[in-house]
């Protein structure tokens, strides 16, 4: 794949993982190389490469589009998660409680912060973003290497199903990443494990839900 195939690849991607080419959104190879500015090769290359990352579907004779966040998969991704994530959140609050954090309780509550201020102004690449950073910072602020790759790995589809979701996450998910970020300050590795772990459940009957989710939102 050339340099300007990788680009636009690279470019797509980010565009269906953020939610701003939604599932099933129809890819037309035009309308992709204005977006891109890019050639018709390009595209296609970069359709292909995504078509076998299950991003795209490439369907004959009617084009191409955003796939469908895969449920299921997804429902045992956020099982495998809740027990990675409380594993990294026990590492980090044990870090804080010897003094080795460095500025990890102050990274997590900037990303809270602006986590909760894209919400509020309606960004939801930014959301979607600032979520994969605030869990990307504690998986590798803890050290835990195997759990810290197995959400490395998983990291674009948990991505791409927080997107689709962020309305019914909204405020819920981000005061629960604060609640997370709290326990972890604190220093009690149980009780870092014990929030983070509810937090992941809860994201994954928002997005199993998603009606249910978003009249709890409303409620909040």
């Amino acid at each position: 794949m050339g340099a300007s195939a990788e680009r636009v690849t690279a470019a797509l991607r980010a565009d269906v993982l953020t939610g701003v080419l939604a599932p099933g959104s129809r890819l037309p190879e035009p309308l992709l190389q204005e977006r891109y500015g890019t050639s018709r090769v390009p595209v296609r290359e970069a359709l292909r490469a995504l078509a076998g990352e299950g991003f795209v579907e490439l369907r004959p004779n009617a084009g191409a589009r955003v796939a469908q966040v895969p449920v299921e998969d997804l429902a045992d991704l956020y099982a495998v998660r809740r027990v990675a994530e409380g594993v990294t959140a026990a590492r980090c609050a044990a870090l804080v409680a010897t003094g080795r954090a460095g500025g990890l309780v102050a990274d997590l509550d900037r990303l809270v912060e602006q986590g909760l201020a894209a919400v509020a102004e309606e960004r939801r690449a930014d959301g979607a973003r600032l979520n994969a950073e605030f869990h990307e910072r504690i998986a590798t602020a803890s050290g835990a290497r195997s759990m810290a790759q197995v959400l490395r790995w998983a990291s674009d589809r948990i991505r791409w199903a927080y997107a689709t979701t962020v309305p019914q996450q909204g405020q819920r998910a981000w005061a629960e990443h604060r609640r997370v970020a709290r326990a972890i300050a604190s220093g009690d590795a149980a009780r870092a494990a014990e929030v983070m772990e509810r937090h992941v459940a809860a994201s994954a009957r928002a997005f199993q839900d998603p009606a249910r989710a978003a009249r709890a939102a409303r409620e909040a």
